[in-house]
């Protein structure tokens, strides 16, 4: 199997910085953090009593820092104010932090990092932007670090940072002044700065561990197959947004569901790419995949339709294996859309295999049979869910999905429904419901095992 080189991990991560990043100084309150130890943008900020409303920039003083607060600092509100000629974002907090802001460009966003944070904002929050911010979405990002992710109407500078104590019981909030940027393009020194907080990012840090999978069977017994299970987005990557819930919940909820069901069957070995409300970046997904030697992939996630008026109407899950030409227009824009998840959440990593890769890996003979035997599964999977779930009207899809792209495992994308549908969102919420998509897939696993079960031992 091959396995991504740290040295070809951090090289991919300094040739994406000069796309457009631009970083801007830490601030921190207390010492700055292990991943940040050697950068010469760290700083200490004081801590301040609340600015005027429209404050201006003001020059930096080092003084002692206070006391660490015990175990991680809660972020339990966040809110937008101002209007476009200068608009502000705070985040309320339970004690200090130490973050780190910085820029990303097409689309235009400002990133939020912060040390050992957890958050306790509803899922909602952030859907509305008011002035120069249009939304803003949070959660965890890598082990220790969370992150704010603010997408703005154009380019923006940042005035100023500041965190402040509010009162004797240890709360901060913290805030930052938006302005429209003077200039579109970047300097020097920004690409610069960019390039080094990239080079910091490093795929194996940005995943919290897998736990192994179970003890293989000795040589002379039958192989059991190991299953992976990709629970979609997580953390700062929520995915579709629903009247009530996110899809980084949903897909989880099912994943572990599924999990259960397999296991408890006796058949097989299950692995997920994240049991937890964690960000794994897609190139991760498809290491994972290759390292563990899986023998089926399935990917879930839940559809949405950013046409509102035709939301009510559509409903019901689809199956997607790859293809380099997607099957319908549709799946081309959901492949987009899901293969820029990265992106979105300001950690993009180039793949390990390029556009021009995938062609020839499609028509290679090993992939040939890898996505014959995906074919199958989705033809059985469809089948199995129809009897339990409402399925779209064409059930069975294909695009070039970039999670998708692995020549020695057969693997599939479930969309399991429209989270933009109220009605349907209501049965995803539904353990119920959630079981009973566990319980098709895995009969859908058992069929597909029965039938092709040979060509894995």
């Amino acid at each position: 199997m091959r396995l991504l080189t740290s040295s070809l991990i951090i090289a991919s991560a300094i040739a994406f910085a000069g796309g457009g990043l631009a970083a801007l100084p830490w601030r921190v309150l207390g010492p700055a953090p292990a991943w940040a130890q050697g950068s010469t943008h760290v700083k200490t900020m004081p801590t301040t009593t609340p600015p005027a409303p429209a404050p201006k920039p003001r020059s930096e003083t080092k003084s002692p820092a206070p006391p660490a607060p015990v175990g991680p600092v809660v972020a339990d509100g966040a809110s937008v104010s101002g209007d476009r000629s200068l608009t502000r974002m705070a985040v309320e907090l339970t004690g200090p932090v130490e973050y780190q802001v910085f820029r990303l460009q097409a689309p235009d966003r400002v990133v939020i990092d912060i040390s050992n944070v957890e958050f306790t904002i509803p899922p909602a929050t952030g859907r509305n932007g008011i002035g120069l911010v249009t939304s803003f979405r949070f959660g965890a990002f890598a082990p220790g670090r969370a992150r704010v992710v603010i997408e703005t109407d154009g380019s923006v500078q940042v005035e100023a940072t500041r965190l402040i104590r509010e009162g004797s019981r240890g709360r901060h909030r913290l805030e930052l002044d938006f302005i429209p940027a003077s200039t579109a393009g970047l300097s020097e020194s920004e690409i610069a700065a960019a390039r080094e907080s990239a080079a910091r990012l490093r795929l194996s840090d940005a995943t919290p561990p897998s736990p192994p999978p179970a003890a293989k069977p000795a040589p002379d017994a039958p192989r059991v197959p190991l299953i992976m299970i990709d629970p979609g987005h997580g953390g700062v990557d929520s995915g579709a947004r629903g009247a009530i819930g996110v899809e980084k919940d949903i897909v989880l909820a099912v994943g572990r569901e599924l999990e259960r069901a397999l296991l408890a069957s006796g058949k097989y070995r299950v692995l997920m790419t994240r049991s937890s409300d964690a960000f794994v970046p897609l190139e991760q997904r498809i290491r994972l995949s290759r390292e563990h030697e899986a023998q089926l992939f399935i990917s879930l996630h839940a559809d949405s339709l950013e046409a509102r008026e035709l939301a009510h109407a559509i409903r019901g899950a689809t199956i997607y294996t790859l293809s380099q030409s997607a099957s319908d227009e549709r799946a081309r824009k959901l492949a987009d859309k899901e293969n820029a998840a990265d992106l979105l959440a300001g950690a993009h990593l180039p793949t390990e295999v390029s556009q021009d890769d995938v062609k020839s890996i499609l028509f290679d003979l090993m992939a040939r049979e890898t996505n014959g035997l995906a074919l199958n599964f989705r033809q059985i999977a469809a089948k199995r869910l129809r009897g339990s779930i409402q399925l779209s009207r064409d059930p069975q899809r294909s695009a070039n999905f970039l999670v998708l792209r692995q020549s020695e495992t057969p693997a599939v994308l479930i969309e399991l429904g429209y989270i933009s549908n109220t009605e349907e969102e209501k049965q995803m919420l539904s353990q119920e419901w959630q079981r009973k998509v566990a319980a098709s897939i895995t009969a859908a696993i058992n069929d597909f095992f029965a039938t092709s079960g040979s060509i894995f031992r």
